[in-house]
């Protein structure tokens, strides 16, 4: 199995790029964070996930092997497959992912092209205590669950969408600490909504 790959980025897509490994140029499928920093002519290396089906070969890659433990957990549940999981590698970051399984933001994850109501909710049912588990060291996932849900309803209510929200508390829990109730973790994250919404202007 192909593990991790390291060449130079020769072609750069929409979701793919190519990377030239002694003479062989592979075209993989990147996260959200490769696509991010990749730059043609660069040499770096990929975590990647070889998937073999019926419709042949296509292969994955990771900016670091925490990513790729995590599609690797999405890949097994139930209904979703390589190609789903890589929707969420491809739309969201990891922290956002962890974040939003882990809180069982289901709104959040529908947000990601191709999936809908049933798969999030059951990809937050299997994965959510192993999240939770790997986010223990993480700020952002050490408030309570339910204030997390609670906040994120009340923003959506407010007329942001699911998105914002996620994005307005996850920023808001990285720069304030003890958060202990859901009017603290609310005000945090509507200022940064305040923030957001200055710098674009």
């Amino acid at each position: 199995m192909l593990r991790y790959l390291e060449g130079t980025v020769f072609e750069k897509n929409q979701d793919t790029i190519g990377l030239m490994v002694g003479g062989f140029g592979f075209l993989i499928q990147c996260s959200k964070k490769i696509m991010e920093t990749a730059a043609i002519g660069e040499q770096r290396g990929i975590y990647t996930y070889l998937h073999i089906s019926e419709n042949g070969f296509s292969l994955f890659g990771f900016q670091d092997d925490e990513e790729l433990e995590v599609f690797q957990m999405l890949v097994k549940v139930k209904g979703v497959g390589a190609k789903l999981a890589m929707s969420f590698m491809r739309f969201l970051d990891l922290q956002e992912l962890t974040r939003a399984i882990a809180f069982s933001e289901v709104a959040f994850l529908t947000s990601v092209p191709g999936i809908g109501k049933k798969t999030a909710e059951r990809i937050c049912f299997e994965l959510k205590q192993k999240m939770l588990k790997r986010g223990e060291s993480h700020p952002n996932l050490a408030v309570d669950v339910q204030i997390g849900t609670s906040v994120t309803e009340a923003l959506i209510s407010l007329g942001f969408s699911p998105v914002e929200a996620t994005r307005a508390i996850r920023k808001a829990l990285e720069k304030t600490e003890n958060v202990k109730s859901e009017e603290e973790l609310l005000q945090a994250a509507l200022k940064e909504m305040q923030i957001h919404k200055t710098y674009v202007e």
